[in-house]
């Protein structure tokens, strides 16, 4: 930790790592699990019915909001450290079943990237490096994780607001035509069995049950 900048400084750089270290397992994972030439039939029939529902597209955006703001919550390293660290454990569970279940997309509509490629990748001139990353969907891994932390961290009507928001957004993957079923319900599955490590890294970061640091503690180690 002492190599770490003091305080919310130090916060930044821990996200800025996990962004890094992210990207590189999530674009690795999309080019393996693009090189089957066949996908597997894991979906339901009645998930091609789904109409696509753009109006909802600002609640499923708004993870990658949520998680780029969320280094800005922590005073210090230590308290990045928990949250961060397990976003990336997630992501790296799930990169492996990315590759190795690839799901073949029964939604029908006019973007066959899906609305990654549709709404960024396409217009910059890239490649779409998030189509194949199916299941466990990590928007509702993610969006729940984040909520939890907020609840921990500031506890009161905070809790609320916070899974108010998660469950739309973890809804919000089938309707956008980005994730199916099994992608939803595998993403339920790696929240609730990695939501223990939470506690564990905050207490081996020294961090009180709120994620944060004890008042006895330096402002930053």
């Amino acid at each position: 930790m002492d190599r770490f900048p003091a305080g919310r400084p130090g916060a930044l750089l821990v996200a800025v790592i996990y962004f890094i270290l992210f990207s590189l397992i999530w674009s690795g994972a999309h080019e393996l699990s693009d090189l089957w030439a066949r996908r597997l039939p894991l979906t339901f029939e009645w998930e091609s019915r789904i109409p696509f529902q753009g109006w909802i597209l600002p609640v499923y955006f708004s993870l990658d909001v949520a998680v780029i703001c969320l280094p800005f919550l922590f005073r210090s390293c230590r308290e990045a450290m928990a949250p961060m660290g397990l976003l990336l454990i997630q992501g790296v569970i799930a990169a492996p079943f990315f590759v190795l279940l690839p799901i073949e997309n029964v939604y029908t509509n006019d973007m066959e990237t899906g609305v990654w490629g549709t709404w960024l990748f396409e217009p910059l001139g890239m490649k779409n490096v998030s189509q194949w990353n199916q299941t466990p969907s990590l928007h509702v891994t993610y969006s729940l994780t984040v909520a939890t932390v907020v609840a921990r961290r500031f506890g009161g009507p905070w809790t609320w607001l916070a899974f108010a928001w998660a469950v739309p957004v973890s809804i919000s993957t089938m309707l956008v035509h980005e994730h199916h079923l099994i992608c939803v319900v595998g993403g339920l599955i790696l929240y609730v069995a990695t939501l223990p490590l939470l506690g564990r890294l905050s207490r081996r970061f020294g961090l009180d049950a709120r994620g944060r640091e004890f008042e006895s503690n330096p402002a930053d180690a």
